[in-house]
């Protein structure tokens, strides 16, 4: 008898006749039938309950409202490798606030397959006065 795996998938490394091979066993059982397909990062504020950055004094003493776009490098266990300003608000306070709060938060990383790997996202944080 040969052991054979019912699917075999094209990701897969040849495997030796030996079945009792433990390094592609963790692959096997969750690979898909049809070539791995690869998803984005995804960023959550509200999702995963990451807080929203804190408001600097210096911004709410001026009177200080922007829009900060950042570029986040998502490792695969979802925190952020790197996050760096896009867009700036033009306002170094609220730059730096938004940068460290995001430092700080949990993503939801991208996938090939059903493996997570490093992956980017954007975030855009709007200060804006309470009312």
């Amino acid at each position: 008898k040969k052991p054979t795996p019912p699917a075999p998938t094209p990701a897969a490394a040849p495997s030796p006749p030996a079945p009792p091979t433990p390094a592609p066993a963790p692959a096997a059982p969750a690979a898909p039938p049809a070539p791995a397909k690869e998803s984005a990062a995804v960023s959550g504020l509200a999702s995963l309950g990451n807080p929203p950055p804190e408001y600097p004094g210096l911004a709410l003493r001026r009177s200080w409202e922007g829009r900060v776009i950042l570029r986040i490098k998502v490792l695969p266990n979802g925190r952020a490798g790197s996050v760096e300003v896009t867009k700036s608000s033009g306002k170094p306070a609220l730059d730096d606030a938004a940068v460290e709060a995001v430092r700080n938060w949990k993503f939801i990383p991208a996938k090939r397959g059903d493996t997570p790997i490093e992956g980017f996202a954007t975030q855009t944080i709007d200060f804006k006065l309470p009312e």
